[in-house]
């Protein structure tokens, strides 16, 4: 049976990352994705739209051409939509992408709400481009949690374990970092075995007593990590915008590539909160 390909969903400004995760993959399929609109007033807006459909799905080829030197399965995916960003999480649920790829937007120090909102609202893993987007990875840094206490947040502790492993692969070229935060000395997690779970070196498996969004942050930049993947439970709603999440603060200080991992809360989830 032939195995299916991975999907990545690349915003036009992130194409090069997504090249450089893609190239190594036989199992790799890139969609270069750009949004369109127009508000210009005519007589046939249908044909408008047609029109302004063609001329960017054009001009996005020749960036295809222009940047994919190594070869990677790339179609252009021109979406026409008044907001990009859900364009973006509509095209996302409707083909089942594995990965959504964008480059952060402003400073590399500050989390936009743009990106905010797609963290909320992606139902897909998000990878948010804070580096040189052609920088092939060497370090990752896992954010785990042996401490979890929900089902929701217990798969995706499991997800992310899993992802990391995925992501080294069976090579040396990419060193693995796992980190877990505790609150309490009662929460305290054994190094060994936070290496063990996740395959690694002890030197590579570090604990640390505090607030994950102060110790993740912390670390990924003392290891000079150039990928952090946590994970987010989504809330939906009011209690989404006034709870916020680990994930969202995290993100601000971090100066790496960050790629969230999205779980929906359950109901019964949400309830409990």
């Amino acid at each position: 049976m032939k195995k299916e390909k991975s999907r990545f969903l690349a915003v036009v400004g992130a194409l090069r990352k997504a090249i450089s995760i893609a190239k190594d993959r036989d199992d790799a399929k890139v969609y270069a994705f750009l949004c369109v609109h127009s508000q210009a007033v005519c007589d046939d807006p249908e044909e408008l739209r047609t029109v302004e459909l063609r001329r960017h799905t054009t001009w996005l080829d020749e960036i295809i051409d222009s940047v994919n030197d190594a070869g990677v399965d790339i179609e252009a995916f021109v979406e026409w939509h008044e907001d990009w960003r859900e364009a973006i999480c509509d095209v996302a649920s409707d083909n089942r992408f594995d990965l959504v790829i964008k480059r952060a937007s402003g400073r590399p120090s500050s989390l936009a709400s743009s990106d905010r909102q797609l963290i909320r609202s992606l139902k897909s893993a998000l990878l948010l481009v804070k580096h040189d987007p052609s920088r092939d990875l060497q370090k990752v840094l896992v954010a785990v949690d042996f401490n979890a206490n929900s089902e929701d947040h217990a798969a995706l502790n499991e997800a992310i374990i899993d992802l990391g492993r995925r992501i080294r692969g069976s090579g040396d070229t990419i060193e693995l970092h796992a980190v877990a935060a505790y609150p309490d000395s009662d929460q305290f997690v054994h190094p060994p075995d936070v290496a063990r779970k996740l395959a690694i070196h002890r030197s590579q498996a570090h604990v640390r007593q505090g607030k994950a969004d102060d110790i993740i942050p912390g670390l990924a930049n003392e290891i000079g990590a150039d990928l952090v993947i946590v994970g987010n439970v989504g809330r939906r709603g009011l209690s989404g915008i006034t709870i916020g999440n680990t994930s969202e603060k995290i993100l601000t200080d971090i100066q790496s590539d960050v790629l969230v991992l999205v779980r929906e809360e359950s109901i019964e989830e949400r309830s409990a909160a």
